[in-house]
């Protein structure tokens, strides 16, 4: 039976760890704020990762990871959208030559958890689990338990560096540095301008991705700029 709730009170952890015990083919949907993603499992293993945002897709995540090329894709997506039925990208990349099953597996790895930090990272998100026919994946393309959990853990881990505070030093200790900041460093800390912040606060701000704004901030405290 459908399951449905918010996850204030059952942690996305938790429900995914329930649900892949227990073995459970379905759609489970996450709502924030701002996105709706949804993962396919297939008895308890991550089979596929659809996201409203389109940086999110399968096609973008393989195209960042240089994967495949925009050419590549683009003829993917063309042969997709007159199939008969349905075909999943994966599969069409695959039968063109263009992808191997596990460059599509890195692929949905790298979407599973990046849809996780944003959940995690979200105030206020919801979830609808509802059960459903197996979808019937190749093995070589889903995400089994052992991965899986590894994923979430990192993800755990990124959420919560997401979650610190971080505010501008009180004294910096060498005042020439502030001329040889990058355009990066300097938007970053403009954005530090009005007090205290999350790291997930400095990435709104700035519109830098996360990995970007971690390794700013590094380079800051290094300096002595931040803390």
């Amino acid at each position: 039976m459908p399951i449905y709730g918010d996850l204030s009170d059952l942690p996305l952890h938790l429900l995914l760890q329930a649900l892949m015990r227990a073995g459970q083919t379905g759609r489970l949907t996450l709502r924030t704020r701002l996105e709706e993603i949804t993962l396919l499992l297939d008895r308890g293993r991550i089979a596929a990762v659809v996201s409203s945002d389109a940086q999110l897709r399968l096609g973008q995540m393989l195209l960042q990871l240089g994967e495949v090329s925009e050419e590549q894709l683009e003829q993917a997506l063309a042969l997709q959208a007159v199939s008969p039925a349905h075909r999943r990208l994966g599969e069409l990349l695959v039968e063109l030559g263009f992808v191997t099953h596990q460059q599509i597996k890195r692929a949905l790895a790298n979407q599973f958890e990046e849809v996780l930090v944003r959940v995690l990272s979200a105030p206020d998100a919801s979830f609808a689990f509802v059960p459903e026919p197996a979808i019937a994946p190749r093995d070589e393309t889903v995400l089994d338990d052992a991965p899986a959990t590894k994923l979430i853990l990192n993800a755990i881990r990124r959420a919560d560096e997401l979650a610190a505070s971080i505010e501008l030093a009180t004294v910096v200790p060498d005042p020439s540095v502030l001329d040889q900041l990058a355009q990066e460093e300097r938007e970053v800390l403009l954005a530090l301008l009005e007090g205290q912040r999350t790291v997930r606060q400095v990435v709104q701000a700035t519109a830098l991705a996360p990995e970007v704004v971690r390794e700013v901030l590094e380079r800051l405290r290094a300096r002595g700029l931040v803390r």
